[in-house]
């Protein structure tokens, strides 16, 4: 691809290369084009070379000589191999009678199929698993240091209970008969006060649904917390305003022919990485899409865009609308589509985006008008094949919802909705719930929970529960509520939370939290602030049904099952609930039968699943056998809008005469559609919903049950204690500006984070393989600011957080407050132009102060009394104790401290609690931050 306007590039100096930037990702994309060419870059005028074709890339890779880009060292990356690097491969014969079990990986979201060799009851290689319609037999560093989490040394095999004082580090070893009755005579205690919501099950990364719902049902609590605030509400409730239907886009990303990309890091970071990745490379160099990228970083994704421009941060969405309006002034809209399924006027959306020219557009992100122009008019003329992309780059900002508003109304105008590769979407974010439903389990209780559905926040859990969980803590410390037992589930929030010393400093208060257990495979920083813990099986060892959102845009099924035993006394929560159930008593019993295992359980979720009889005698047998089924005659999620209502839907319907929407018992089923009847979007309106009148009232507590009978998806009112906690929300998209990000002094930036490829937020960090390649986390800074700062690359800096001034006007309720944060953070700089000169960049996943001595970067010590629950003779990892290079010697002497040495920096700490009070999501890219040279 060839741009007529430009005979060289323009590009930032790009803080991602050599062969490592392959190795990081796993081998993902190696056979689907991983190094695309870069053709322009941020606003910044830095020039560069000509972008290479697909096949000088892959020869250069070949040849082993790197990325096409050369590069200093990646910020926190280092070089590979390592100095300890080994140099005799396995034995040929290491794999020779081994046998295949597939499952799927949970070291990320993605929860891609993968297939474990299983030789003398040891897993000794773990593979994707090609069965796996979404992943493709694909997967990335993070499963293939699967190993590393199994084997890991300092892995929690046995039950422990504190003996100190919480957080004190003290632990004695206990029996499951012991730990159990604890926890069931709390439980019971709970119930018996009369005041269920007390107890709370806080998860992190839960992929057991059914086995966690069916517990909380039974109990009785609706205090089920989760992390939804801190990754995706704002996109999710974007989706949710024009579709009702679903939260999650899939772009057609295969079949496209434009990528239109606002902070999305799909090549590292993205909920639908391995998936989502080769499908956008698939759809740019087998079918000739152009990907165009738009983010404050130059992340792996936006080095390997045919494009890429650095907007000033928080400021995606006045991009979008700049499109919008040359799209609307220049007639490149499509008349047909936005006419039949827009539900307003044309002339309605020019009234409201008349003031959101390119050049006002320019001016609040430094992004250049006609840049503008031009892309808006590429986007157009490639629809319908045309979608965009986005997520935490544009979502997560105060004014996230607004910004992921705006980029998708791009799709609603150039007609691309539902198209063959355009911006599409699936009725079902995992399995085909209609097909293949759990056993029935306990009816959901309608007990509320103000720290599951907080009132300030209007559109958290209208459509989805996805709950605000950056304010658990600060309202257990506010004393908006209290809790006898605190149940952690795969959480690592004293980590991966904002203002970790608030987070810190509930966990420790017996009186805000009476009791806390923990399940983890891993003495987490979690799990030191519990007074009891439960070994958990990894992800190898454990059952599921378990499905992600399908690329293929057709529901798929999965199964995983234990490729070996537990290891040493490591339960999962299908055998931890049950017993606990039958133990607490109170009726709870009768949802857990005695007569009932697992695999028979999972054998009848999987009852229907289609198989060849003669071959294997159930549903259940076959996906032991391959681990993942597609339907192959399962039509596609394409135009779902156009399906025609049968005969038999219509029947006792009313049509009316002047909206056309088609409703039965009360409640819409459809619309007329060049005079026949079909299915509609499924939202109020049965059109999408550019104006959203549900939004707006929602966000004024009013009634809302008419629009969300028509609809007849999703929906329903606020409840009645959300009363005088009213938000303004517009019915049109439009862009609202970060008034603390309006002009900055000179001391101050606007702090932004991300992932590293090797990473997920907090629970990849104690993977060796992985933290060799990233275990530390210096700022980006560009070169421009840190001459007017002072700082020189390998400097150390002072960072100091602030609460949000726009937050406290908003939302006064929450009593945040918009002062400096207590803690402040030392860290080292890195200079790059692949950073916003008025950003600095700091990655998460980073700055462990427990999680095993991988993640702490300490080659020797040992856990203490924590040993007890570990088996460290038996699991001793010699490769670790003879190779690991890079534990920080320094003891605090920043004169002494060594490059790429040490476990990394936590930003967390320094990152205010910023709920966006439309949708809960967490403002992780909007802090204002002042950096001060420490000398």
């Amino acid at each position: 691809m060839t741009d007529p306007q430009r005979t060289e590039t323009e590009s930032v100096d790009r803080p991602a290369g050599s062969r490592r930037d392959f190795l990081a990702l796993g081998g993902v994309l190696a056979g689907v084009g991983l190094f695309g060419a870069c053709r322009s870059m941020d606003a910044q005028p830095v020039r560069g070379r000509p972008a290479k074709s697909r096949e000088e890339n892959l020869a250069v890779w070949r040849r082993g000589a790197g990325a096409p880009y050369e590069s200093t060292n990646t910020p926190g990356v280092c070089s590979l191999p390592g100095p300890y690097r080994k140099h005799r491969f396995p034995d040929p014969d290491k794999y020779r009678n081994a046998t295949a079990i597939h499952g799927m990986c949970q070291l990320c979201s993605t929860v891609c199929g993968i297939t474990g060799w299983v030789k003398d009851g040891r897993i000794i290689k773990v593979d994707g698993n090609p069965n796996d319609p979404n992943s493709r037999g694909k997967m990335c560093a993070r499963g293939q240091a699967a190993l590393n989490h199994q084997y890991h040394p300092e892995r929690l095999l046995h039950p422990l209970r504190r003996v100190g004082p919480r957080g004190s580090g003290k632990w004695r070893r206990i029996s499951w008969d012991e730990a159990l009755d604890e926890i069931a005579g709390r439980l019971r205690a709970v119930r018996e006060s009369g005041k269920i919501e007390e107890f709370a099950f806080h998860q992190g990364r839960n992929r057991s649904k059914d086995a966690v719902a069916n517990f909380l049902r039974a109990f009785g609590t609706n205090t089920a917390l989760n992390h939804r605030g801190l990754c995706s509400a704002a996109r999710r409730a974007a989706n949710l305003t024009y579709l009702f239907e679903s939260d999650w886009d899939l772009g057609d990303y295969e079949n496209t022919k434009y990528i239109l990309n606002f902070g999305s890091n799909m090549f590292e970071a993205h909920q639908g990485h391995v998936p989502g990745a080769q499908r956008v490379q698939r759809g740019r160099f087998e079918n000739g899409a152009k990907l165009v990228t738009f983010d404050v970083r130059m992340s792996n994704t936006a080095g390997n865009s045919d494009e890429f421009y650095m907007p000033f941060p928080g400021t995606d969405g006045a991009v979008a609308l700049g499109m919008a309006h040359t799209i609307l002034a220049e007639d490149l809209y499509d008349a047909e589509f936005f006419g039949e399924w827009a539900n307003c006027s044309v002339d309605e959306l020019r009234a409201e985006l008349r003031e959101f020219t390119p050049e006002w557009a320019e001016a609040k992100s430094s992004i250049p008008a006609d840049v503008i122009r031009r892309i808006a008019r590429e986007f157009a003329d490639a629809a319908p094949h045309a979608t965009t992309m986005c997520n935490r780059g544009s979502s997560a900002h105060l004014n996230g919802y607004y910004n992921d508003r705006a980029i998708g109304l791009l799709n609603v105008l150039v007609g691309s909705v539902g198209k063959h590769g355009g911006w599409c979407w699936m009725w079902t974010g995992g399995i085909d719930g209609k097909r293949f439903a759990p056993p029935k389990g306990a009816p959901a209780p309608k007990t509320p929970s103000i720290l599951a559905d907080p009132p300030e926040i209007a559109l958290a859990n209208v459509w989805n529960k996805m709950k605000v969980g950056e304010l658990v803590y600060w309202y257990l410390q506010q004393e908006r509520a209290k809790i006898q037992v605190y149940m952690s589930y795969n959480l690592d929030s004293p980590l991966t939370w904002p203002e970790m010393d608030v987070t810190r400093n509930v966990l420790l208060d017996e009186d805000k939290i009476g009791f806390h257990v923990c399940i983890n495979p891993f003495l987490n920083e979690t799990a030191t602030f519990a007074d009891l813990v439960l070994p958990w099986t990894t992800f190898m060892e454990r059952w599921d049904v378990d499905a992600r959102g399908a690329y293929n845009l057709k529901p798929y099924i999965s199964m995983r099952r234990p490729m070996v035993e537990p290891l040493g006394e490591a339960r999962d929560v299908r055998e931890i609930f049950p017993d606990l159930a039958r133990r607490i008593g109170t009726g709870m019993e009768q949802w857990y039968p005695e007569d009932l295992t697992t695999p028979e359980y999972i054998a009848q979720w999987l009852d229907g699943v289609p198989h060849d009889s003669d071959r294997y005698s159930s549903g259940f047998e076959f996906l032991r056998d391959v681990g993942a089924w597609e339907d192959p005659d399962e039509p596609t999620y394409h135009e779902p809008y156009l399906r025609p209502l049968s005969a038999a839907d219509l029947e006792g319907s009313e049509t009316d005469p002047v909206t056309g929407i088609i409703t039965k018992d009360g409640r819409g089923i459809g619309i007329v559609h060049r005079g026949e009847p079909v299915c509609g979007f499924k939202t109020p309106s049965r059109k999408l919903e550019v104006r959203s009148t549900f939004v707006a009232k929602t966000g004024r507590n009013e009634d809302t049950s008419e629009l969300t009978r028509i609809a007849n998806s999703k929906g329903k009112n606020r409840p009645d204690y959300h009363k005088g906690h009213d938000v303004e929300i517009p019915e049109f998209p439009t862009y609202r500006q970060i008034d603390e990000h309006v002009d900055l002094e000179d001391d101050q930036l606007v702090m932004t984070s991300f992932k590293w490829n090797v990473h997920n937020h907090g629970r990849t960090a104690n993977l060796k393989w992985c933290a060799e390649i990233v275990h530390s986390n210096p700022a980006w800074i560009h070169p421009d600011t840190a001459a007017r700062l002072g700082l020189e690359d390998g400097d150390w800096i002072e960072v100091t957080g602030y609460r949000s001034k726009m937050l406290a006007a908003v939302a006064p309720a929450l009593g945040l407050g918009s002062g400096a944060i207590d803690k402040k953070l030392e860290i080292p700089v890195v200079l790059t132009r692949g950073i916003h000169p008025a950003a600095i960049a700091i990655s998460n996943s980073l700055g462990h102060f427990a999680y095993t001595r991988v993640a702490r970067a300490e080659r020797e010590g040992a856990p203490g009394s924590a040993a007890a629950g570990m088996d460290l003779e038996g699991l001793r990892d010699e490769d670790w104790e003879r190779n690991m290079w890079w534990q920080d010697r320094s003891r605090g002497d920043k004169s002494a401290w060594v490059k790429n040495t040490g476990p990394g920096w936590a930003q967390n700490s320094v990152l205010p609690i910023a709920p966006d009070p439309i949708s809960g999501q967490q403002a992780f890219n909007s802090t204002v931050v002042r950096i001060r040279k420490i000398t």
